[in-house]
C-alpha cells in the first residue's frame, strides 16, 4: 500500500492517513497471481503472464521496476512465459523480491501442501525471476505463509521450528545462512538489529527473512509487525506487504485495525482470499 515508498519514506503514524490506502505495484502482481490461480484452477504460466502484462499495461503507474515491463514487452512479442525472464542482468536472471512479494496466493491456493507450494511457488517467480536467489525468495515466502496458515492462533509459536520449515525448501546458500542466523537470533535481538545483517532491500535474500524476522517479532499484532517492516526503511512497501502476509495469515482479517482496511480494492482482495481458502 501507498503510504510509504521503496526509496526509505514512510508514513510514521498510518492511523493519521485520510482516505483510502492506495496500493502499489506489489498488490497489483499479488491480485494478478490470485486471479490466474482461480481462473486457471491451478498454474498456468503462459496465462499468469499474461495476466500480469495486462495489469501493466491498464496500470503502469502502480510503480513497477523497470525489469518487469521489459519481461512483459517480450511476452506480448511472443517469447515464452518460461524464457522471457532469462536473459535479463546479463543472463543471471533477477535476485529482487520481486515473485516474492506476490507469492501469497500460491500459499493459500495450495495449502495445506507445503510441497505443492515450494513447487508452484518456483513456477509463478520464473516468470519474471529466474535467478535461483530471485527463486528462493518466492519459495521461502510462500512455505512461510503456508505454515503460518497451519498454527493455532491462540498457541504459542516455535520461530525455530517455522524457519527450520522454510529452510528445508530453499537451495542457495545465502537464504540457507540468513534463515540460520535468524534462528539463532529471533528474540534475543530487536527488528532493527536483526536487519542489520539481514537486510531491507530489493534483493530476496536482503528481504524476506526480514520480513519474517518481523513477523515473528511481534507475532500477535499485525500493526506492531507491519510498522517494523516499514520503520526499517529501503525496500519499505515490500519487506511490509510480505510482513503483512504473515501476520494476516496467523490472525485473519481480524488482525487488521478497521481503519487499515481502507484501502483500495478492499472487496476486490478480500473476495480473492475467500476464493482461494474456500476452495
Amino acid at each position: 500500500m501507498e503510504g510509504h515508498t521503496s526509496t526509505g519514506g514512510y508514513v510514521a503514524n498510518l492511523d493519521a492517513v485520510h482516505g483510502d490506502l492506495r496500493f502499489t505495484d506489489d498488490t497489483a502482481m499479488t491480485i494478478g497471481v490470485a486471479e490466474s490461480l482461480l481462473d486457471s484452477g491451478g498454474f498456468d504460466g503462459h496465462q499468469m503472464a499474461q495476466t500480469f502484462a495486462r495489469h501493466y499495461a491498464d496500470e503502469p503507474w502502480r510503480g513497477y521496476g523497470a525489469s518487469p515491463p521489459e519481461v512483459f514487452g517480450r511476452i506480448d512479442q511472443g517469447v515464452p512465459w518460461d524464457e522471457a525472464a532469462r536473459s535479463l542482468f546479463g543472463g543471471t536472471g533477477s535476485f529482487g523480491n520481486g515473485a516474492a512479494m506476490r507469492v501469497a496466493p500460491v500459499a493459500l491456493f495450495a495449502h495445506p501442501d507445503t510441497r505443492v507450494v515450494a513447487a508452484m511457488a518456483r513456477e509463478t517467480a520464473v516468470i519474471t525471476h529466474t535467478h535461483p536467489e530471485g527463486v528462493d525468495g518466492a519459495v521461502a515466502q510462500a512455505v512461510a505463509v503456508d505454515r503460518v496458515l497451519a498454527l493455532d492462533p491462540d498457541a504459542p509459536i516455535d520461530p525455530l521450528e517455522l524457519i527450520d520449515r522454510i529452510r528445508g525448501h530453499v537451495t542457495t546458500a545465502i537464504f540457507r545462512d540468513k534463515l540460520a542466523y535468524l534462528s539463532s537470533s529471533v528474540g534475543q535481538r530487536s527488528v532493527p538489529e536483526l536487519a542489520q545483517v539481514l537486510g531491507s532491500g530489493v534483493a530476496a535474500h536482503a528481504s524476506v527473512p526480514t520480513a519474517l524476522a518481523c513477523f515473528l517479532t511481534h507475532p500477535r499484532s499485525f500493526p506492531e509487525a507491519v510498522k517494523a517492516a516499514i520503520s526499517l526503511g529501503g525496500d519499505t512497501d515490500t519487506v511490509a506487504a510480505m510482513t503483512g502476509a504473515l501476520a494476516g495469515a496467523l490472525g485473519g482479517l481480524a488482525a487488521i485495525p478497521p481503519r487499515w482496511r481502507s484501502v483500495e480494492g478492499y472487496d476486490t482482495l478480500k473476495h480473492l482470499a475467500d476464493q482461494l481458502l474456500s476452495r
